[in-house]
């Protein structure tokens, strides 16, 4: 192969070996230009007009040879198909199960059943149902079954959907059915499958963490940027990504204009396995070279911006071929917003909004947070809070509650309420402390063995129960139910212009962050926490939260 400005590919014929699959492997490449089908070689002759790239893939056979034909509809991994069955096979059982639990309690409502249809004809109706709300909803989408806050969000949303689909389907037949059998069996349904997803999750990442059950995938970007995927990938074992081979680029400027060209990848020593990485040259047979090797997935790292024109014909290229392009983004990146192409004939306008920030959702959410925080005061006062604050005076005879002041809302103060679980004079102690264990002295600032915690505060701490008087706090409108933790005003001073787009909502009990490690996360962690809360919230996610953080608080995780 010739290096740059040649013009031509020469020996295109071995880069599959007599047909076969092992892909041809550049050590040391550099950028190539491939010549459009007729032109002629004159690379060096500015008169000529320069030559693109053109995934015209001349060097493969035109007819597809049998073994080619089940490998393009055939991209998906066979573990990935046995645990979409075993996915099914559990959902069927979830409503299967809730129907005999449901119908055993209630005797005549199973008679009243069989008064109506066969309840063999029921059951099959309702797990076919079940079945087609969960797929509309996509729980069986290929990344979502091992993402779990994305993954409870339309288990809800499905479990919403088969009651409503039921009973419209039952009053618009004039079936004398149950209610248990169409409204409780759907939703107690919703509650297994939470269960069992959540099982099915954790084999999945334990699989993943042994190396099985990944998405074979190459890495496309600068060397840099590929060794931090590397890095990543490896510390995400969950993503379920399996780096097999790179695609090292860089940007070169030529005759005034940048391209995308091929460069070589310098391996990091400190990722396992980097070394023998194979490593593919970018040239125009990139989308057909990754399909012959079977890959799943062409992650690109870095280097390509969204708004390229290379990126797009390369995503084309790639996905017509049955293959995903992922695109390594950050945390500020828009695709979380609802996007619209205002085309016309003057101008092109891409306009990106976030509907759940709209005036009736920020009214339901308000309503949300008034009943449920007026609810779990009714529940816990007599229950929790008395309990806890006839500890607290019992233990040092100090005051009850502490109040600290917080910032809220667009950057409002407000009073904080917590139930006490420091000594009187904690506040004053927080720099020396932080200086003496070699902290930043910040917002995530925590000790797990701070001496100023009482007895009684280590335990209402451990379990959150300090936090209970925050839903005085709801109830007046300074924070909601769900939301980033409120902060200090010298937290806050240090935010960053994307961080600070946390002012934008309310603070809240609960979050993102409780129920993903709290305090056991690093900074840039909560951070991209809390902004892709913003970014993405939903009702149903904030409900989500709220069932979760319940599970988080009894298990104690990451608090002290």
């Amino acid at each position: 192969m010739r290096a740059r400005g040649s013009g031509t590919l020469t020996h295109e014929e071995e880069l599959f070996d007599h047909g076969g699959e092992e892909p041809f492997v550049l050590e040391e490449t550099s950028a190539i230009h491939v010549p459009q089908a007729g032109a002629d070689d004159h690379p060096d002759d500015p008169a000529k007009p320069q030559r693109t790239m053109m995934f015209s893939n001349s060097v493969f056979s035109d007819s597809f040879k049998p073994s080619e034909t089940r490998r393009y509809f055939n991209k998906t991994p066979v573990w990935r198909y046995w645990f979409v069955l075993a996915l099914v096979a559990t959902d069927l059982v979830s409503m299967l199960l809730s129907l005999v639990i449901c119908l055993s309690i209630r005797p005549h409502s199973y008679m009243k059943l069989e008064d109506s249809m066969p309840v063999g004809v029921f059951l099959a109706l309702q797990c076919g149902i079940w079945l087609l709300c969960l797929l509309f909803c996509g729980t069986y989408q290929r990344h979502v079954v091992a993402d779990g806050y994305a993954l409870y969000t339309k288990i809800f949303n499905a479990t919403i959907i088969a009651v409503v689909l039921t009973s419209c389907l039952v009053y618009m037949l004039q079936l004398n059915l149950p209610r248990t059998a169409i409204i409780a069996a759907p939703t107690l349904a919703g509650v297994l499958e939470g269960i069992s997803r959540w099982l099915m999750r954790r084999s999945l990442h334990q699989k993943r963490a042994k190396g099985r059950c990944r998405y074979s995938t190459v890495l496309l970007g600068s060397s840099d940027g590929i060794n931090e995927t590397l890095h990543s990938l490896v510390a995400s074992s969950a993503l379920g990504y399996e780096a097999v081979a790179v695609c090292p680029i860089t940007v070169e400027t030529e005759r005034g204009r940048e391209e995308i060209v091929a460069s070589r990848y310098i391996a990091d020593p400190s990722v396992a396995g980097s070394d023998d990485l194979k490593v593919i040259p970018f040239t125009n047979h990139l989308p057909r070279t990754v399909m012959h090797m079977g890959v799943q997935t062409v992650l690109v790292t870095d280097t390509l911006e969204r708004d390229s024109v290379t990126l797009h014909a390369l995503s084309l290229a790639i996905e017509s071929l049955g293959i995903e392009l992922a695109v390594s983004v950050s945390v500020a990146d828009l695709s979380g917003h609802k996007l619209y192409l205002r085309d016309s004939a003057q101008q092109q306008v891409l306009t990106a909004s976030l509907p759940q920030y709209s005036l009736a959702i920020r009214l339901v959410k308000r309503l949300i947070d008034i009943v449920g925080s007026f609810f779990a005061l009714v529940i816990s006062v007599p229950l929790v809070m008395l309990p806890v604050a006839l500890a607290i005076k019992h233990e040092d005879g100090g005051p009850v509650l502490y109040k600290q002041e917080r910032i809220g809302q667009n950057g409002v103060p407000f009073d904080c309420y917590k139930f006490r679980s420091m000594v009187l004079n904690a506040d004053q102690l927080d720099a020396k402390l932080a200086a003496q264990s070699g902290q930043e002295y910040g917002a995530l600032f925590k000790l797990k063995e701070d001496p100023r915690v009482t007895k009684v505060g280590r335990i209402i701490r451990k379990f959150s129960l300090d936090e209970f008087p925050q839903f005085f706090n709801v109830l007046k409108g300074d924070m909601s139910l769900v939301g980033p933790r409120p902060q200090r005003k010298y937290e806050v001073e240090k935010y960053d212009m994307l961080y600070s787009t946390r002012l934008l909502v309310k603070p809240g009990i609960t979050g993102p962050w409780q129920i993903s490690g709290r305090s056991n996360l690093s900074k840039e962690e909560a951070e991209r926490l809390d902004v892709t809360y913003i970014e993405n919230w939903s009702l149903t996610s904030d409900l989500v939260i709220l069932l979760k953080t319940v599970l988080v608080v009894f298990r104690a995780v990451g608090s002290y």
